[in-house]
């Protein structure tokens, strides 16, 4: 599965987990994870990286990754816009880190642990702890140059497909609204969603029809028409090709996964068929 977290956008957010394990998600703000204690495998980009205690890791905006915990881990994670960054963020543009792990030290270690990972901190003192750790973090690794990306325009197509995934929506509709032409905005979709629009949207449909299946009382043509199928037999195509069972006996199965602690929205959720 691959998440599209819309909701992490113009803030800056904090989290304490608990042997965090979460598929694969992206969202537009960076992501700075302390390990507390255990170990953790990141994997960022399809290639791993594994986080022991006392170690900092971060991940850019729009990179896909995943958490995983074997055994035990506790972490604290800190979500935060690039607007709070501007001039990292331009340093970093159409780059990867060579390697997100690194260390602190004590000196850093000990103003940031007053500032980070807490809520109702002093922005300006937030500001100035994330241009130190971004600081120290560029010592110990260095940039590599990718493609030309444009990721602002990743989040205006998920979110547009977030919004409007129960219409009747196409490729071609979404470049008229947002002007890009049509042939563009196909080869960006496979190059960065690695699947077709239209598999894009069959999968957002099925996955919010799931949720509704678990969450709700609502008949199977009802939750076909919710979510944007005109067709239950178009309906009932997708999903066994997606889920391997028809919604009936999906139903009957309630299965139990990260959506009961995760809810659908404000996220997307579609499948990633790059995926190990």
């Amino acid at each position: 599965m691959l998440i599209y977290e819309a909701h992490h956008f113009d803030l800056i957010s904090n989290y304490h987990t608990l042997n965090l394990n979460f598929p694969s998600h992206l969202h537009r703000g960076f992501e700075l994870l302390f390990l507390v204690d255990g170990e953790m495998e990141v994997i960022i980009r399809q290639k791993s990286y594994q986080l022991k205690t006392g170690q900092f890791l971060l991940i850019l905006p729009y990179e896909i990754h995943s958490f995983s915990t074997k055994s035990h881990s506790r972490a604290n994670i800190c979500i935060f816009s690039p607007d709070y960054v501007p001039t990292f963020q331009r340093m970093i543009e159409n780059s990867s880190l060579e390697n997100p792990v690194f260390n602190l030290s004590n000196e850093a270690n000990t103003l940031i642990s007053r500032t980070l990972f807490k809520e109702n901190s002093n922005l300006l003192e937030q500001k100035a702890c994330l241009y130190l750790l971004l600081a120290e973090l560029m010592g110990q690794t260095s940039l590599i140059k990718g493609d030309k990306q444009d990721p602002e325009l990743l989040h205006k197509l998920l979110t547009h497909v977030q919004n409007h995934f129960t219409e009747s929506i196409s490729l071609k509709s979404i470049a008229g609204t947002l002007g890009y032409s049509y042939n563009y905005l196909s080869k960006y979709f496979n190059t960065h969603i690695s699947m077709s629009f239209v598999d894009f949207l069959n999968e957002t449909r099925v996955n919010y029809a799931c949720h509704l299946l678990i969450y709700t009382e609502k008949n199977i043509t009802e939750i076909a028409h919710l979510c944007g199928y005109e067709s239950i037999r178009s309906f009932n195509r997708n999903f066994v090709k997606i889920k391997t069972c028809t919604p009936k006996e999906y139903r009957e199965k309630q299965p139990q996964s990260f959506m009961d602690l995760y809810p659908l929205e404000p996220e997307i959720y579609i499948n990633n068929s790059n995926e190990s």
